[in-house]
């Protein structure tokens, strides 16, 4: 387990955008002529591609939630900014982590919109690689994003960590053939992040050290 690249997702596992996303939902839902969302159906979506996620968050079909990708664009950059925040102790952990490891995200995100929010929140440095969705042929759950991150680093999947809150992100990174750590305070319960058997699960950002340094003896070591 002497991993060299962590490949970290960013809603739900860097950052609480959360409040964002819904108020941007609902925003392209009042525009759509909807009474409004189910949150927990768009937070089933968060993770893969745009324009799945509103389908899945709208209960929509796909051409008609093609139509609304661009709608929810321009409202989320309006909200996000003055809602979205770091998790505790992300940033000081990534200050750590960067010290030894190579760091990358793997996102759903449009490349702009990424860059221009990780900026806002001061980790835009911390990070070597950058794999958006304008960035891969496919999204997730497909391996194509640590694929990439791999490539361009120049690690082998077995040195490489994918870090996630959602069974996508997991499933991402065990399609890349890549160890994973499921965080469970974001987007997808405990026992659904269990269910894919990640390597490690774990309950606040700061227990990713223990995964790496002690060798599993410490808080986040999945157990058998």
């Amino acid at each position: 387990m002497n991993y060299k690249l962590l490949v970290f997702d960013f809603d739900g596992t860097l950052a609480d955008s959360e409040a964002g996303i819904m108020e941007a939902m609902r925003l392209v839902a009042r525009d759509f002529g909807f009474s409004g969302i189910d949150p927990e159906a768009v937070r089933r979506g968060i993770g893969l591609p745009l324009q799945r996620t509103i389908e899945t968050g709208l209960g929509i079909e796909a051409a008609d939630a093609a139509a609304a990708v661009e709608r929810y664009r321009k409202y989320y950059r309006e909200v996000a900014f003055d809602s979205t925040r770091l998790f505790p102790g992300v940033k000081e952990t990534l200050e750590l982590l960067r010290r030894e490891h190579r760091l990358a995200i793997a996102s759903s995100k449009s490349r702009e919109g990424l860059v221009s929010m990780m900026r806002h929140l001061g980790i835009f440095d911390h990070f070597s690689c950058i794999a958006s969705a304008q960035d891969v042929p496919q999204g997730k759950p497909a391996p194509d994003m640590v694929l990439l991150a791999l490539e361009r680093l120049a690690f082998p999947a077995e040195r490489c960590l994918v870090v996630g809150d959602t069974v996508f992100d997991i499933e991402m990174g065990q399609r890349a053939r890549a160890d994973t750590c499921a965080v469970t305070y974001g987007n997808h319960s405990a026992d659904e992040l269990r269910s894919l058997d990640p390597t490690f699960l774990i309950d606040s950002f700061e227990h990713i050290l223990s995964c790496l340094h002690d060798n599993g003896a410490g808080t986040g070591r999945k157990q058998s």
